[in-house]
């Protein structure tokens, strides 16, 4: 029987940010898993946005595991750059730091955009709430919630996000699971700032017309994905996410001039579980 979080879906998510996926977080994340196996490590492929809010896509990989303490509920996982920790042995509460480092934005295919001043990597640091229910009488089916919060801690864009997601497991055969989950992101005015205003100096480079982001929920995602179990201890996972961008981000022109509202990012992985 399934029991334990091990199996990776939606790892695609995280792929890219060596080649210019920078805005995603650990909340589009979900896990199954196989009895008795603590530990998973795998390696997904994908793409993506070559920054957010563009309509050029970028390939890329990127690792993805989990070590779970034997005998408790506590974890540490890493989701691409993305490292979080749970510290509580709670059956169904989950809590703890998050650490993740965000890409910059320069080099883009968009003329434009590389012309506007580059973004430098950040490292931001957080924390996460969730909670975790799973049936009692098959462990394969499961829902999950949790609100995973990301602040600026190198000063590149000084602001916060706020991601809330939720999500659900289903078996459809003893070798597949289905996940289906939606996250809603909200960005402080700081973020929406660096990543979306155009201000006098990006004006003059680039002739986008100038435009003040404010505070607001920048996007609202739909992630449905599907794990296939080869054996117990081998799985190969699919994952699609369609991300709408919203308010300011969606009005900005360097989604609605030079990109996309319309978002996706999809990939295949390969994990080893024991």
């Amino acid at each position: 029987m399934i029991k334990r979080q091990v199996s990776p879906l939606l790892f695609v998510l995280f792929l890219l940010g060596g080649f210019g996926l920078h805005n995603a977080s650990a909340a589009d994340f979900a896990f199954v898993g196989i009895e008795s196996q603590l530990h998973v490590f795998g390696v997904g492929l994908g793409f993506a946005p070559d920054y957010e809010g563009s309509d050029d896509y970028m390939f890329g990989a990127a690792p993805f595991g989990k070590y779970v303490f034997e005998g408790s509920e506590q974890f540490v996982q890493l989701k691409g750059f993305e490292i979080q920790a749970n510290l509580l042995d709670h059956p169904w509460l989950r809590l703890g730091p998050s650490l993740n480092y965000r890409f910059g934005r320069n080099d883009v295919r968009d003329h434009y955009v590389d012309e506007m001043r580059d973004i430098d990597g950040t490292i931001e640091g957080g924390g996460w709430i969730g909670v975790e229910f799973v049936n009692p009488d098959d462990a394969r089916k499961r829902f999950a919630a949790n609100v995973d919060v990301l602040v600026d801690m190198a000063n590149e864009h000084d602001g916060y996000t706020v991601y809330l997601q939720a999500g659900g497991w289903y078996p459809v055969h003893k070798m597949f699971d289905v996940y289906l989950g939606f996250t809603g992101t909200y960005a402080s005015s700081n973020y929406m700032d660096t990543y979306f205003s155009v201000d006098a100096d990006n004006h003059n480079r680039t002739g986008l017309p100038e435009f003040d982001a404010a505070a607001g929920v920048k996007d609202f995602r739909v992630n449905p994905a599907l794990i296939m179990h080869l054996s117990p201890q081998w799985h190969l996972a699919a994952g699609l996410q369609y991300r709408c961008m919203l308010g300011d981000a969606d009005d900005s022109p360097v989604v609605d001039d030079r990109g996309s509202s319309s978002q996706f990012i999809g990939g295949l992985g390969l994990a080893y579980s024991w």
